[in-house]
């Protein structure tokens, strides 16, 4: 290939590459360029509620082995044959935590498939806080003077500006910021804090790493297909420039 194709190919090159990637490459300034103008702690929306615990009231902790009693006996009702109970195997635990419900000590079995919790002394199996307790736990996390719209607990859709581990209870706000505190049911620990801001930070992340459904995974491969293209582009971009400055011989203007 002599030098003249050779150009002319890469000319080519560069504006199919343009032309191909021309609006993702405007989608990548502009998604950059808007999240780069906002602090990344009031994306949290850190300047509109604060998580803080509560103490354990050890006097109401229920010994671990009767926690653990009631734990063997419930899932040897749950996953055993009646005939078989005294000799069947329950999955193995992963983890076993004390936590604090608003001060109330609440044991969790974690087997890695489920959590299983207890609470109370003489414990007790645990389903979480009601409504009227996470209401009052929201507000003491929230930081502005809005009302509670609603609170609703999540079960088998997760919320879309959630996208983790249910059941979660969201509890919104009526404030210009459009705030929902994502709560879990079972200690009232503020899990997120999503605001209008948030999510259309999340629209403007999701545009950057070409993530449209999880919206957290930058090593998918049409993201790596792009940026190799958008490289490509920049590189034969700056060949094209430093060829008709510097290289491409200069016309002799005829006297």
């Amino acid at each position: 290939m002599d030098r003249r194709k050779f150009w002319r190919t890469l000319t080519r090159v560069h504006k199919w590459a343009g032309l191909v990637l021309g609006i993702q490459i405007i989608l990548w300034f502009a998604s950059g360029l808007f999240m780069s103008f906002f602090d990344i702690d009031n994306v949290r929306g850190d300047n509109i509620a604060e998580a803080h615990t509560w103490p354990l009231r050890m006097e109401q902790t229920a010994p671990f082995s009767d926690a653990h009693t009631l734990y063997l006996r419930d899932q040897k009702t749950i996953h055993c044959k009646p005939m078989q109970r005294n000799a069947c195997v329950i999955s193995p635990l992963k983890s076993i935590n004390l936590l604090s419900a608003l001060g109330t000590p609440v044991w969790e079995f974690d087997n890695g498939k489920t959590k299983v919790h207890y609470a109370g002394k003489p414990a007790r199996y645990w389903t979480g806080l009601d409504e009227d307790k996470i209401r009052g736990v929201a507000r003491s996390y929230y930081k502005g003077d809005a009302e509670i719209s609603k609170a609703v607990l999540f079960t088998e859709i997760v919320p879309k500006d959630f996208r983790k581990d249910i059941p979660i209870w969201q509890v919104s706000f009526d404030d210009k910021s459009n705030t929902r505190l994502y709560i879990a049911p079972v200690d009232g620990k503020l899990i997120n804090v999503r605001t209008r801001l948030w999510r259309t930070f999340d629209f403007m992340w999701m545009l950057h790493i070409m993530d449209y459904k999880e919206r957290d995974n930058f090593n998918l491969w049409w993201l790596k297909l792009a940026a190799f293209a958008g490289l490509l582009f920049a590189l034969s971009g700056v060949a094209l420039v430093t060829h008709r400055v510097f290289l491409r011989p200069k016309k002799i203007k005829m006297k």
